[in-house]
């Protein structure tokens, strides 16, 4: 048997008595080097590039939604050098060279930037957004800045790239958080507040207090305070509400202050116009704190009203108390039942009900469940339509299979409206699925079939145990019943109803969107969707071949490869074969496809023939196997001797057959995905073997004389091992260099066991006692090491951040 044995890729950590030079494995075109006094990092030249590795990244993709999404696949590493920060890629790029006295994440959004008393931000991938020109900087959106320059404030503009507000501000606040992008600024001046515009005119004078709360982006401010009482500003016409005339103010619906005067409240419109008399008890937004719309409601007397956001009454507070409001629409109710209203206020429904709810918006439509007892229905108002209250329960569906339909159940039964009114299904199944927008399988006790909600009929009864879609044709079904045996037997209809092929088959499988295999206990038939026939085969054996349109079939006898579209044998007759040596029984000796090919075995040697039949591998061989790559391993016997070589799957022979085979061994040794494993016997009784590698074009790559070999993934070339010996090859089975080394170290995240991996030059030697850094030209970097060291330090002071 071969061995697999790992090769020696872990890092070595040991540290000598002698302290001297030490080196890590490059990672990323980047290595650590360490003595005794200092450590720094070099390139792939040896030159020094930084000290010291301060903070790991991922830099930003993108931000939706207050979220932050970051490309794992990259990360970005904060170094020093000298004392001065920078910022490189992981492929070795400096972003930023090493002169700034800090650079910092900030919010994982932002890297802070400081030089020489000067700040900035940039992207996390280096790029600056603002000049380092300013004492302080901060974001108030994607294009613009507020920036500190000789202990005053300004607006710096990014796409304009100037200063668009000077800096003769004493702070500058902005509402960031509010839903629509504000058009002016929060700004102090000479210890007071107000308000500017982005062209830095002032829309409120410098007279308040202000906290960086309860601030907005429209009309009104609500952050002031003026002599230490709250107060709410209307920025159109610059006037101030507050106490002691106005109390309880609070900016409702599409954006109306709402206040209290001499213990009434009225409301003021967003343009500093009062709208509705102070004559009533409360004001309140109905639609909750995550909807919206055009309606206010009013309370009087212990009754509601609705206004519009013009002030306009719509229904006078006569209303109970509890009202819902949907869009435009109000559900509303009078002495405890309940009614729906339109923006004009005119009741919708000519009855009332004791409930009404609304329900899921179907494609902007608005549908209302109509509650009559414990009974519900459900309410259209953009077409009238009721469905009366007979359910138990009425839905809208949200997954994306009957997405915007209205659910019904009455006594564990269901059925299916559209919104418009129109019933898809009555109510007398189990359960449903949908197909499409008119055909549902359903259920009842008896069994499932397939329901027409155009024809509103069974196409296909509900009888049979289940009833899948074939996966290769939409528009065929396979249905499943009990036979008198109690087996499970199979029959095929089309999405029309029509019955295709009975359900007596224990097997039906797709050959071609025509044709269709038929297997009934030992009897075979092809079913032509076509011509609606079923053509019986006169074989005993049937199976798929895995290829397009072919089957393996066998008389008892024979075996031959069947084309059932042009309904031959399209291959010579091969003989059964018994399944086991001292067996009687026969299996076929045909395999199935791969590649194009399949194994076929007769008078006891192996072979290949392609989808046409023809032998392209002669039936000649001891043994031939198939392997993952698409090659072909074939072999041959010499008394207890065996030779191996390979073939493509055309038959050409790639490798003679004059390498050893081991029979004790394994398949796997063989299948390698990139390239052909040679072995060659050392004889004897100790049954070791010597490995080499071939290219899939049969080229030798690397001669099959060494103890192990390492594949270098990606084409990188290989490590072959002789004698504890590593000797270095190119992808094209050139040595690098003559030198051997008795270890190669390669990066640390590799399966100390693996047998493949990318070598990545330079690459980190053993050489006696001391270690080089061998390059792909064979040369080495003018450095000589004494031990190997970690390439990250792993200390306190490096900081990770996902």
């Amino acid at each position: 048997m071969i061995r697999k044995t790992g090769f020696f890729i872990g890092l070595v950590l040991t540290v000598h008595a002698l302290q001297a030079q030490q080196g890590s494995v490059f990672t990323n075109g980047l290595a650590r080097i360490v003595t005794k006094e200092k450590s720094w990092f070099i390139d792939t030249t040896g030159q020094k590039v930084f000290d010291k590795i301060v903070a790991v990244y991922h830099p930003v993709d993108s931000v939706r939604e207050g979220s932050v999404y970051s490309d794992t696949e990259k990360n970005m590493l904060i170094v020093s050098s000298n004392g001065k920060k920078g910022l490189i890629s992981d492929k070795g790029q400096w972003l930023l060279k090493p002169e700034y006295d800090q650079l910092e994440v900030k919010f994982n959004v932002w890297l802070e930037v400081r030089k020489q008393g000067k700040m900035t931000y940039a992207d996390t991938r280096g790029k600056l957004l603002v000049p380092l020109q300013f004492e302080q900087v901060g974001i108030l959106d994607d294009d613009r800045y507020d920036v500190k320059q000789q202990g005053k404030w300004g607006i710096y503009d990014v796409r304009r790239q100037k200063l668009v507000i000077p800096a003769e501000y004493d702070e500058i606040d902005y509402c960031g958080g509010c839903g629509m992008k504000s058009e002016y600024l929060y700004a102090k001046k000479n210890g007071q507040w107000g308000i500017i515009s982005a062209a830095n005119e002032v829309l409120v004078p410098f007279a308040f207090e202000h906290s960086h709360s309860r601030m907005r982006s429209d009309e009104w401010v609500c952050s002031f305070r003026q002599h230490g009482k709250d107060v709410v500003v209307n920025i159109p016409r610059k006037k101030v509400y507050g106490e002691p005339l106005y109390s309880q103010m609070e900016v409702i619906g599409d954006a109306m202050l709402k206040l209290k005067k001499n213990g009434r409240f009225g409301l003021i419109n967003r343009n500093g116009e009062q709208v509705l008399d102070f004559v009533y008890d409360d004001i309140s937004d109905p639609y909750g704190q995550f909807a919206s719309g055009p309606f206010l409601t009013v309370h009087k007397d212990g009754k509601t009203g609705i206004i519009d956001m013009t002030g306009r009454v719509v229904i006078p507070p006569s209303l109970d108390e509890e009202v819902i409001c949907s869009g435009d629409y109000v559900i509303a109710a009078r002495n405890g039942m309940y009614n729906v209203f339109d923006s004009t206020g005119k009741p919708l429904l000519k009855e009332d009900y004791s409930g009404i709810e609304p329900m899921k918006t179907v494609e902007g439509m608005a549908l209302f469940a109509l509650k009559q007892k414990a009974l519900y229905g459900f309410f259209n108002p953009v077409n009238g339509t009721i469905v009366v209250p007979a359910f138990h329960e009425v839905e809208v569906i949200s997954s994306e299979k009957g997405k915007g339909l209205i659910a019904v159940t009455y006594q564990d039964k269901s059925g299916l409206y559209k919104p418009d009114g129109t019933m898809l299904l009555p109510l007398k199944y189990s359960s449903y699925e949908l197909l499409n927008d008119h055909l549902l399988l359903v259920k009842t006790g008896a069994g499932t079939g397939l329901f027409d909600a155009d024809a509103q009929q069974e196409i296909i009864p509900a009888k049979f145990k289940y009833i899948n879609r074939m996966p290769e044709d939409s528009s065929l079904l396979s249905v499943a019943t009990e036979n008198e045996s109690g087996d499970i037997v199979y029959g095929l209809y089309n999405t029309a109803g029509k019955e295709l092929a009975s359900p007596v088959y224990t097997y039906i499988n797709p050959m071609n969107r025509d044709q269709y295999l038929l297997m009934k206990e030992k009897s075979y038939a092809v079913l032509s969707l076509s011509t609606g026939k079923i053509a019986a085969l006169p074989y005993t054996e049937v199976t798929p071949a895995d290829a397009p349109n072919l089957l393996i079939v066998s008389d008892g006898r024979q075996s031959y490869v069947w084309n059932v579209a042009e309904n031959k044998a399209v291959s010579p007759s091969f003989p059964m074969v018994k399944k086991y040596e001292d067996d009687t029984v026969l299996v076929s000796p045909i395999g199935r496809f791969a590649f194009g090919v399949a194994q076929v075995v007769k008078n006891g040697k192996m072979g290949f023939i392609n989808v046409s039949g023809k032998e392209v591998v002669p039936v000649i061989y001891d043994g031939a196997s198939l392997l993952p790559q698409g090659a072909i391993l074939l072999a041959r016997r010499n008394g207890d001797d065996w030779k191996y070589g390979y073939a493509d799957t055309t038959g050409k022979l790639l490798v003679p057959l004059e390498y050893d085979y081991n029979v004790n061994g394994y398949i796997y040794d063989y299948e390698d995905s990139t390239y052909l494993p040679l072995y060659k016997s050392e004889g004897g009784y100790s049954r070791a073997y010597k490995k080499g590698m071939a290219g899939r074009d049969g080229k030798i790559l690397v001669p099959a004389i060494y103890d192990r070999v390492f594949v270098g993934s990606n084409g990188t070339g290989f490590l072959a091992d002789k004698d504890r010996q590593f000797t270095i090859f190119n992808a094209a089975g050139k040595e690098v260099t003559p030198a051997r080394f008795s270890a190669v170290m390669l990066d640390p995240s590799v399966n100390p066991y693996a047998n493949a991996a990318v070598l990545s030059y330079p690459l980190l030697c053993r050489q006696g006692e001391r270690y080089v850094y061998l390059l792909a030209n064979g040369k080495t970097l003018p450095l000589q090491l004494t031990d190997v060291v970690r390439f990250e330090e792993f200390d306190s002071t490096i900081e990770y951040h996902p």
